[in-house]
């Protein structure tokens, strides 16, 4: 839905009125808000009054309605010849996609009939404007005819300008298919709908049936013949007169008949095959095509006007319209069964298939049940209407046995979507939990649930095309909207109807048992808007109290829906300006918190008056309970269509767990490993160390006064023992050996325990030039010099793995090294 150009580009945005806040009002407000929120009916003399005018801020454009453009009046198209599978715009598409696809079919240039191209959407309103009052279809071209010479006489053109115009309007009319209607959102859109859509399936179905009964017929009928001429009855002079034709009377036929050979050639028809394709034939000559097409079960009060005169369509009135629709099924199917059962036989014959033994006892027996489903889609359609209130109460017996029976009888209930099915209409809506028809529908394991609107006009034929298609019984949950009256809002019921959508009041779903026996095959989710939400999100633009424009992403939620009801808006008080406090939230984002969170909040939505003044309305406790049972309905609707399923969400965490588990595991045994290393490193370190602290006291001068070293070797001097000094055997390779320079270990240098580096890249974003990784993408120390023990003993604190050790200072001079040395130490 969306406004006219002209009507968006006027409209200002609306804006919060400039007042002083003030903390002891708020307080006082607060209180007084928290009541109301509550329910406590005296507190409501202290609010403020709430406004008529006031809509929910996201609808405010939409204002006034006759500005709205939307998809209704729409152009039904007439029955297309062929198999009767007619859907989607083939069906019904909205006028103005109707004109300009016409114009455009004959006129396909961009400056070609650019007049009557400009002019289009004269015609539209035209069309809007006549068809705002009327319930049932219009014939379109009579009444196109009329606004087209309308048009013309009020764009006052020149004479070549007119001439041009009409020559196009002609065009336009010509294409214009005669059967064709106008149809707008009245009373009972859907019911038209439904039965627009039958009557396109059935008409072109209904004459293939009569083509094939007539090919039947000629076939039985030469099967007659054939047996006859092997009779002595077509060797008598009348039958030889009567096959030789005009001619005969050239001939004498008795003559003839006596010259003619009387013996028989092949075996003749028994009596019973003679009197079955009798029979068959004379059923078969009795069939005509269906007066009536569909039949329309109502209750007794239920005013026919609305409906219309349609061509083959019949209404019914009954106390019992789920009985009744039953019970005329029954009726037809019993009628039909003997002319399907002949045409069956007529095709046995013709092919020479017929098995008495095989064939008899079925036919004995044969009903309803054992239709094809080409025959069941033959049989005159029975739609049944109902009301939510008898479904979910006195009717919902006789309701669930049709539902069950398998009968391909549609059942349409025109549901409130604010109201509650299982309470009385006059009382609270929100005394009990909602009763769901939907899920009612869906126990039902066999039977097509459809929950639609005819708001969404492709969305309600796609559903409705797919129930005919299973030839199973099939129940239509059609929210209605609501018509403007002297106490509602004055609002276009279409845009009420669509409200009730974006707010999840009537979530749109199908289910199809025939498409399979899981819930991902069964279930059709399309059609509802950001599905993997809780609440719609849209763009909202407004002026806050400085002047500034402001956008955000509001939330469209039942409460703001339930706004839209005349009788639901004691639920709702404005929050005065002086106001200001955390506490207010939106419905949102209160219903986002878990119960005891909230209970400190109080819930608002945001709405605009007449005036275009944006103001917090606070929302009653039992409105927001309301809220919760509907985001429930709708969360059990995600699951079911796979959006949002908590087995998934379980199973992902389950998962996660198990992998982080199994990692942990592992990091675990690598750590012990190392540890295993580091303890065998420092053993084996700790004995070569002890080793050479024996040689040099090995080496110390006891013979002197005090101890003294033996004097350091010479470099590049070799060093033998005394046996090799005294035989003068020194080997090569221990004198090459002492020539390399012993490799000093230091603990005191900073290191990394690089098998255990997870490649988090903290250390890397402190100094590139002090660690880097290697081959592994594991890090390491590159240039010890090239930072500062500062880095490095942050570093180490911040690693996940703890594997950086940063040793000790290298610069003495470093400032705060005590600090870093205390903070090193357990790091090392």
């Amino acid at each position: 839905m969306k406004p006219t150009d002209t009507e968006q580009d006027q409209s200002p945005l609306p804006a919060i009125p400039s007042s002083i806040k003030d903390g002891e009002a708020t307080r006082r407000i607060l209180f007084t808000l928290r009541h109301f929120h509550l329910g406590d009916p005296g507190i409501r003399d202290q609010l403020e009054h709430l406004d008529r005018e006031f809509l929910p801020a996201q609808l405010a454009p939409y204002r006034d309605a006759s500005r709205l453009r939307y998809d209704y009046p729409l152009f039904l198209h007439p029955p297309a010849e062929g198999d009767g599978d007619q859907e989607g715009t083939d069906l019904a598409q909205p006028v103005a996609d109707f004109l300009s696809e016409t114009v455009a079919g004959f006129a396909p240039g961009a400056d070609s009939a650019r007049v009557l191209k400009d002019n289009l959407h004269r015609l539209e309103w035209a069309l809007r404007k006549h068809l705002f009052d009327t319930d049932v279809p219009v014939p379109a071209p009579p009444l196109l005819r009329q606004l087209c010479n309308e048009m013309v006489l009020q764009l006052e053109l020149d004479s070549d300008s007119a001439d041009t115009l009409n020559a196009d309007l002609e065009r336009l009319l010509a294409a214009v298919p005669e059967e064709g209607q106008f149809l707008a959102y009245g009373h009972h859109p859907a019911i038209h709908l439904m039965i627009h859509t039958l009557r396109c399936r059935m008409i072109p179905r209904h004459a293939g049936f009569q083509a094939k009964i007539r090919k039947l017929t000629q076939g039985l009928e030469r099967l007659l013949d054939i047996e006859r001429e092997k009779s002595l009855e077509s060797l008598e002079p009348a039958a030889i007169r009567e096959a030789v034709g005009p001619s005969s009377e050239m001939f004498d036929h008795a003559v003839l008949s006596e010259v003619m050979d009387h013996s028989q050639g092949s075996l003749g028809m028994s009596g019973d095959q003679r009197h079955r394709i009798e029979s068959a034939l004379e059923t078969l000559r009795a069939y005509s095509l269906e007066a009536i097409l569909v039949r329309f079960v109502h209750l007794e009060d239920f005013d026919e006007k609305l409906i219309g005169s349609i061509p083959g369509f019949e209404s019914i009135s009954s106390d019992n319209p789920c009985v009744r629709a039953k019970e005329l099924f029954d009726e037809e199917a019993a009628r039909l069964a003997r002319v399907f059962a002949a045409a069956r036989v007529a095709q046995l014959e013709i092919d020479g298939r017929y098995a008495e033994s095989i064939h008899d006892p079925w036919f004995e027996s044969f009903n309803w049940e054992a239709f094809s489903q080409e025959e069941l889609l033959l049989v005159p359609a029975v739609v049944a209407l109902e009301t939510a209130l008898r479904a979910a109460g006195p009717a919902m017996p006789d309701f669930s046995r049709l539902l069950n029976s398998g009968r391909p009888v549609q059942i349409l209930i025109r549901v409130l979507a604010h109201a509650n099915p299982g309470r009385d209409s006059d009382a609270d809506p929100f005394a009990h939990f909602r009763t769901e028809l939907g899920y009612l529908g869906i126990s039902h394991r066999q039977a097509v649930v459809s929950q639609t609107s005819a708001a969404r006009h492709q969305h309600l034929l796609h559903q409705f095309s797919t129930a005919l298609k299973t030839t199973r019984t099939g129940m239509h949950l059609i929210n209605v909207g609501l018509r403007p009256t002297g106490q509602d809002l004055g609002l276009n019921a279409w845009l009420v109807a669509g409200a009730a959508l974006e707010g999840r009041a009537h979530p749109f779903f199908q289910i199809n048992p025939a498409a399979g026996d899981s819930f991902a095959d069964r279930m059709d989710f399309k059609g509802n808007p950001q599905p993997e939400r809780d609440w719609p999100l849209h763009p909202f633009s407004y002026l806050d109290e400085d002047g500034q424009a402001i956008d955000l992403k509001l939330a469209f939620t039942f409460a703001d829906y339930a706004l839209l009801i005349q009788r639901l808006r004691e639920h709702f008080t404005p929050v005065p300006l002086a106001c200001e406090s955390e506490l207010l939230l939106p419905v949102a984002h209160y219903l986002a918190m878990s119960e005891e969170e909230s209970a400190q909040h109080i819930p608002y939505i945001w709405a605009v008056n007449a005036n275009g003044e944006l103001r917090q309305l606070a929302v009653t406790r039992t409105l927001i309970n309301a809220c919760r049972d509907r985001l429930n309905f709708w969360h059990g609707l995600q699951e079911m269509a796979g959006v949002r399923s908590r087995y998934l969400e379980l199973g992902i965490a389950k998962a996660r767990q198990e992998i982080n588990a199994e990692a942990e595991a592992e990091r675990a045994r690598l750590m012990e490993a190392h540890q295993q290393e580091i303890e065998q490193a420092r053993t084996e370190v700790a004995g070569e160390v002890m080793g050479r602290l024996t040689d040099t006291l090995m080496g110390l001068d006891f013979t002197s006064g005090g101890m003294r070293l033996a004097p350091a070797p010479v470099p590049g001097a070799s060093t033998v023992s005394a046996s090799q000094a005294v035989t003068g055997e020194a080997d090569t390779e221990e004198l090459a050996a002492a020539e390399q320079p012993e490799e000093v270990l230091d603990f005191d240098e900073p290191w990394i325990d690089s098998p255990l580096c997870t490649s988090c890249n903290d250390c890397l974003t402190i100094n590139t030039l002090l660690f880097v990784y290697n081959d592994n993408k594991q890090a390491v120390i590159a240039d010890p010099a090239a930072g500062t023990f500062a880095q490095l003993v942050e570093a180490a604190e911040i690693c996940p793995s703890k594997c950086i050790h940063p040793g000790k200072p290298r610069n003495p001079g470093e400032e705060g090294l005590e600090d870093l040395m205390a903070r090193a130490k357990p790091l090392n």
